[in-house]
């Protein structure tokens, strides 16, 4: 469960069919500044996910088991069959070096709380509420990926690494989102992350989304 404690693209972005849309100031504009201490002063709770253990041993006995087939291969295989058994034995050994990381850390990875959505796995601030333009419809029984489409995807992912900004591009090119939260390996579920933004900017889900949380407290 998570725990809960008491210069680009500058052109808005479309609400997503079921979402409720509106005009929003840029960040660092006088008039977002005003619509973060609004949503200050709505509540001031914070939702935290961290890495699950669980989960991670869980992905640790899976990549052991994928590890299998290349050392079968390295046995039997021919020259080139064996380095490409190695090359696969490696980066097998480089993710679950990553994986033992993670089970000593015990900061948050995940938080949503009155300034937006942190998540330290994408960039070193928040991604304010009034730089996101809509979360996408999602299947909060099945789905571990929560998809977020930005105001000014540019602007917002500009100082952020490659691998993250491209996620920008893709949005403005192809109408994709330009960021994906993932909680496959944390502690809590997608409900739970679409229940927290609820408590800040419910605007900002699907009305499937919004509809499901009402049942789920009913």
């Amino acid at each position: 469960m998570p725990k809960t404690h008491a210069v680009g693209d500058a052109r808005p972005y479309p609400a997503l069919p079921g979402s409720a849309g509106r005009g929003v100031a840029p960040p660092g504009s006088v008039a977002g500044a005003v619509v973060e201490r609004a949503a200050g002063k709505r509540a001031r709770a914070q939702t935290c996910f961290v890495w699950s253990h669980a989960k991670l041993r869980i992905a640790g006995l899976a990549l052991s088991v994928a590890g299998m087939p290349a050392v079968a291969g390295f046995a039997l295989s021919s020259p080139v069959g064996r380095w490409l058994s190695v090359a696969w034995l490696a980066a097998i050994a480089f993710v679950m070096h990553g994986l033992s990381r993670r089970v000593g850390d015990h900061a948050s990875v995940l938080l949503v709380d009155q300034r937006g959505i942190f998540d330290r796995r994408l960039m070193p601030r928040p991604i304010a509420w009034h730089e996101i333009a809509a979360i996408y419809p999602v299947d909060t029984d099945r789905a571990r990926v929560v998809d977020i489409a930005l105001r000014w995807p540019k602007l917002t992912l500009g100082h952020t690494r490659w691998s993250i900004r491209i996620g920008a591009y893709c949005q403005t090119a192809y109408n994709v989102p330009a960021v994906s939260i993932s909680l496959l390996l944390l502690e809590g579920n997608v409900a739970q992350f679409l229940q927290a933004v609820a408590q800040y900017r419910p605007d900002l889900l699907h009305d499937s989304n919004r509809g499901a949380l009402v049942d789920r407290h009913s």
